[in-house]
């Protein structure tokens, strides 16, 4: 009788264990696979609280705008249906046992085209949102004097837009915008922040924490488990001791 309460002991906390790894793990790693979830994702990750005053972030109410995977990285940009002229990304890797841990996100209002590099990666987007009409191309350039510094350009081709580049160069995204007569545009009327909205840059360190964490939960789970498990053996038979 012990030994099998024991067996079923050690039974439900293999189980108990397993689970308690599991929900850690999704705690970090989050399904993406409706809207719904995405727009969750976006709020958790990079929204201030609907009560929170003195927040360095917006209360945001997003609006998914693209949705692009590149291997395990996989990027959102998202608009906001209650802040006007709002545009900004958010970026997730992709978990050994599926799921998607936010790396880092930012926003503004203001800006019509942002850019941004997927993290680890030697890939730069463009994005935009409602871009105006004028506008017919852009350029992704820190210094418009050394061609050394470009890491992207392009056609407007659509009032919202996103446009993939590869490359290795990671310099400051400055960006520059030129009307259909190839003149540049003012960056004031269209790439200047609205300073009465956050804009803030957001970021996860020790991203690699949640394995760490899984391992020692398993490992101490294992110990309890064999030691329980073991409790419940038959004893060996003892040996008759002869005259």
């Amino acid at each position: 009788m012990i030994r099998k309460c024991c067996r079923a002991l050690a039974a439900a906390l293999a189980a108990l264990t397993l689970l308690g790894a599991w929900l850690l793990y999704k705690g970090d790693f989050w399904s993406l696979g409706t809207e719904e979830q995405k727009v969750r994702a976006i709020v958790e990750y990079a929204s201030a609280g609907p009560e929170d005053t003195h927040s360095l972030r917006a209360v945001l109410h997003p609006v998914v705008l693209h949705d692009k995977t590149f291997g395990s990285r996989r990027i959102l940009t998202f608009t906001d249906s209650e802040i006007s002229g709002l545009l900004g990304s958010i970026q997730f890797r992709r978990g050994i046992l599926g799921g998607w841990q936010p790396l880092q996100a930012s926003y503004c209002a203001g800006p019509v085209i942002q850019s941004a590099r997927v993290r680890d990666t030697d890939i730069r987007v463009v994005y935009a949102a409602h871009c105006p009409p004028e506008i017919a191309r852009y350029k992704v350039q820190a210094n418009l004097e050394n061609d050394a510094t470009l890491m992207a350009e392009g056609d407007v081709t659509s009032p919202d837009f996103f446009h993939v580049y590869k490359t290795d160069r990671d310099y400051f995204p400055d960006i520059h915008l030129y009307g259909k007569d190839g003149n540049e545009l003012p960056w004031q009327d269209y790439l200047a922040c609205d300073d009465s909205v956050p804009s803030p840059g957001i970021g996860s360190a020790e991203t690699d924490l949640v394995y760490w964490f899984c391992g020692i939960l398993l490992l101490v789970g294992w110990v309890i488990v064999k030691f329980t498990w073991d409790a419940g053996a038959p004893e060996p038979p003892k040996n008759k001791e002869t005259a």
